[in-house]
């Protein structure tokens, strides 16, 4: 009898038949259920009691309905009753991501992180390869600057764009994706100053080149709007810790089904099998050899490996709805009141804007010579968590944030 994958996980989960997002009894009786609010700023779904917290950008804080979640999952882990009324809901969670991003759950897959997924990208792409063509740009999460040096080292013919006034122009896209290009690897929102590519007309440059667009999108997703297929684009990758309210080692990787013909197969992942059967255990059907498999023609096939992390797979569960709920047009609309306050902040208190003017996501960052030194214990002691950099600081903004955080931090900060 040759066994699925669906088949085969489901009766690895025999155990954890139930509702997909069953709680358990013990944790419903308990747990102080915060409700979802109808408009922002929302600060009772969040504990951070007096602090202001800038700092979705670099780590989101968890909400009650995830750290709910997560304790229905963490308590079923430890008592594994029988019956079990809990499911964990990873299919679910997949639907969810995909419904958010417009695009389909089988070209969505469960990835470690960004990095992760963006190097199997490259290497299904057959990078390094002497003579390929890669075009990338310098507001590009510098993470992953280091994967385009090696490319580099290794034969790849590496183009970096440079930013103008704090932007990546389609004008100077258009010179570097010369005839050849293999692939257009970006960030959809730059990590280092909030700058938000065009992703259609990036891509429809780069398509008409013969050019693949791969496109992180971590400082995206759950905080501006995200249209996978209206955009084109062939790849996308993001952890969850950032807007996406989850946590770390889990992210997603979205594969454009019409992309995955351009793929060389490098990974040879258990949940990613469609098909098999053994050949070598008592009882087992004759075969002619030890095992029978195929993989499945989707992101899962081509790129799912083994177990993922199971309480951020709880945690998503919740947040995800949670960001569905509140939208992110309201949540981006949110963010933008308060960006605005602090642009026009720090200009008049003589800062170096790196992030333009007219961006609608929710990073500002502002160039300071010695900003950690200047600026570090002046956070602290205002009971203010953003991220300082030794010369420049990002304050970045979520559903929770006030005009009162905006001003604490803006009165903080002080003069440039």
């Amino acid at each position: 009898m040759k066994l699925t994958r669906r088949n085969y996980l489901a009766l690895s989960a025999a155990a954890l038949t139930g509702a997909a997002a069953c709680r358990s009894p013990a944790i419903a009786e308990t747990a102080d259920s915060p409700t979802t609010p109808s408009m922002l700023p929302d600060r009772n779904s969040f504990s951070l009691g007096s602090v202001v917290y800038l700092n979705g950008g670099s780590q989101h804080p968890i909400s009650k309905q995830a750290h709910q979640s997560v304790a229905a999952y963490l308590q079923h882990r430890e008592t594994h009753p029988v019956p079990d009324p809990y499911s964990l809901n990873s299919d679910g969670v997949i639907e969810k991501f995909a419904k958010l991003v417009n695009a389909d759950p089988d070209e969505i897959t469960f990835v470690q992180s960004t990095t992760a997924g963006e190097q199997m990208i490259v290497k299904s792409l057959d990078l390094p390869k002497t003579g390929a063509k890669v075009v990338t740009d310098t507001l590009h999460f510098f993470g992953s600057f280091p994967l385009y040096g090696e490319l580099e080292k290794s034969g790849c013919e590496v183009t970096w764009i440079q930013p103008r006034d704090g932007r990546i122009s389609l004008e100077d896209m258009d010179k570097a994706i010369t005839p050849g290009t293999r692939l257009l690897s970006l960030s959809l929102v730059s990590t280092f100053n909030g700058f938000e590519h065009d992703l259609k007309a990036v891509c429809d440059l780069a398509h008409s080149r013969g050019a693949l667009v791969y496109a992180d999108i971590i400082h995206a997703a759950g905080c501006v709007p995200v249209d996978l297929h209206a955009s084109g684009v062939d790849f996308a990758c993001c952890a969850s810790y950032k807007w996406l309210m989850g946590d770390f080692g889990l992210g997603f990787l979205y594969v454009r089904r019409g992309a995955m013909g351009e793929l060389k197969r490098t990974n040879y992942g258990y949940y990613g099998i469609s098909e098999f059967a053994t050949h070598m255990y008592p009882l087992d059907a004759p075969g002619d050899g030890l095992v029978d498999y195929a993989f499945s023609d989707d992101a899962a096939g081509w790129f799912a490996l083994g177990t993922h992390s199971h309480t951020t797979i709880a945690m998503l569960d919740a947040s995800l709805d949670y960001i569905q709920e509140i939208g992110v047009d309201a949540i981006q609309a949110h963010a933008v009141t308060l960006t605005n306050r602090l642009k026009e902040g720090l200009a008049s208190q003589g800062f170096q804007l790196a992030t333009p003017p007219e961006t609608r996501t929710p990073i500002v960052t502002a160039i300071y010579a010695d900003a950690y030194k200047k600026l570090n214990d002046k956070m602290k002691a205002a009971g203010i968590v953003t991220t300082v950099s030794r010369n420049r600081f990002r304050p970045t903004v979520s559903v929770f944030n006030t005009t009162d955080d905006i001003e604490a931090f803006l009165e903080a900060v002080g003069k440039a």
